[in-house]
């Protein structure tokens, strides 16, 4: 039995008519074709139905077809829950088309119709499985997803659908592109502000803060981040804390603030103890040293600094290890052996996940450097190809003390 089915069937149990269900909210011809299935009420209509029948709304969506739904919801979540915990891309790639293929039959049998949440949300899943399997990179449904999120009120997953929006911009580098999404994700907050959780106003405003730092907006960027550093303050929560927290301590290290990159990388440090998340003390360890070298410049500490990395596949950390040799490998050079640094730096390169400007021209340093230990070492020619290629890589990114850094180096080896 359908909604409509279900409708028609609890009026007249009721021997209720068309007009006296309709009130004065419904005409009795739009009531005449939901009954029939060919007209999908809105929430506030089922609400105004629900009231009229004297039953709960939850109630009245109680179909066979709505409890399916949701068990598919309940099979669905418990997949996403393992693809977070996975971090072998193999392994999570396959539970991709695992969801793809769970909710797949649902969407081609029109069962997927926006009704509810959990309708909207199994589509939802359905589209980014589909943009993370290469099969549909398309955006612009997204925007449909949108509306029907606000249909059920679900006004905090809105703010979800356009920061994955902002992403896909993010990862093509259109930084610009993916801020103008987070301001228009913004309006829905300034709308529905009391009914946007707390969780997903931090995302947003953490998102903005980056992009805005990314676009050498940085008085914008402290603006947003006072904002969601006041509201997790007030509302007592350390969700994204340490992410603000490291956003900030980069900042006062391009700065040379030592007082203030000492305070933000003991609050890193105490913050990442509670957490007791194996990425977040990955990423500690390699803030660590980025203080050594940038704050304390102590670079025989820095190579006599190492890490048991044994705790995380290698499959997580092949990437971020970049960071950890360009951070050797700077010290390294400092020191004057530049030997060693080129050992450190022999197997850098550019890996595809890393977008953000900041994370970027601290790579290409890596190649200036090496083209320093090159030139050092009377190797020109791989010298002079290390240095054009970190100064192309960087010449579209935002102004920071490691592209000064390329430009005099540059400027040494040519």
């Amino acid at each position: 039995m359908n909604l409509g089915e279900k409708i028609k069937r609890l009026r007249k149990e009721r021997k209720m008519t068309l007009a006296e269900v309709a009130g004065d909210k419904l005409s009795k011809g739009m009531l005449s074709l939901i009954e029939n299935g060919k007209a999908q009420p809105s929430m506030e209509s089922l609400q105004h139905i629900a009231k009229q029948l004297g039953i709960d709304v939850s109630e009245l969506m109680q179909t066979g077809e709505v409890n399916e739904i949701r068990e598919l919801y309940k099979q669905v979540e418990a997949l996403r829950l393992a693809i977070n915990n996975e971090y072998v891309k193999e392994k999570y790639m396959q539970l991709y088309q695992n969801l793809l293929d769970l909710i797949d039959p649902y969407v081609k049998e029109g069962k997927l119709k926006g009704q509810t949440y959990e309708e909207v949300s199994l589509y939802e899943t359905y589209v980014v499985m589909r943009n993370r399997l290469k099969i549909d990179e398309s955006t612009d449904v997204y925007y449909d997803i949108i509306q029907m999120y606000e249909k059920v009120h679900a006004y905090s997953k809105i703010l979800n659908v356009y920061s994955r929006l902002a992403i896909y911009e993010f990862e093509k580098r259109a930084y610009e592109a993916a801020l103008d999404v987070l301001i228009e994700a913004e309006k829905y907050v300034d709308k529905y502000d009391h009914l946007i959780g707390v969780l997903e106003k931090l995302d947003l405003y953490y998102n903005i803060t980056v992009m805005y730092a990314a676009i050498n907006e940085n008085e914008k960027a402290e603006n947003y981040l006072e904002m969601a550093l006041t509201i997790a303050k007030e509302k007592k929560v350390i969700y994204r804390l340490n992410d603000f927290y490291r956003f900030l301590f980069v900042s006062y290290c391009e700065e040379d603030n030592v007082e203030k990159a000492k305070y933000y990388i003991d609050k890193i440090h105490a913050m990442t103890s509670i957490l007791e998340d194996p990425i977040e003390l990955y990423v500690e360890q390699l803030l660590t040293l980025f203080y050594i070298n940038s704050i304390e410049k102590d670079y025989e500490k820095t190579i006599a600094t190492t890490f048991d990395q044994s705790f995380l596949p290698e499959e997580v950390y092949a990437d971020a290890n970049h960071f950890f040799h360009g951070e050797y490998g700077y010290a390294y050079w400092k020191l004057g052996r530049f030997e060693e640094a080129l050992e450190q730096l022999k197997h850098i390169r550019m890996p595809e996940q890393n977008h953000h400007p900041i994370d970027l021209v601290r790579l290409y340093r890596s190649y200036a450097i090496r083209a320093l230990c090159y030139f050092e070492l009377g190797d020109i020619e791989n010298a002079k190809r290390d240095i054009l290629y970190a100064v192309d890589g960087v010449k579209d990114l935002k102004d920071l003390y490691d592209k000064k850094f390329i430009h005099e180096a540059y400027k040494k080896i040519m």
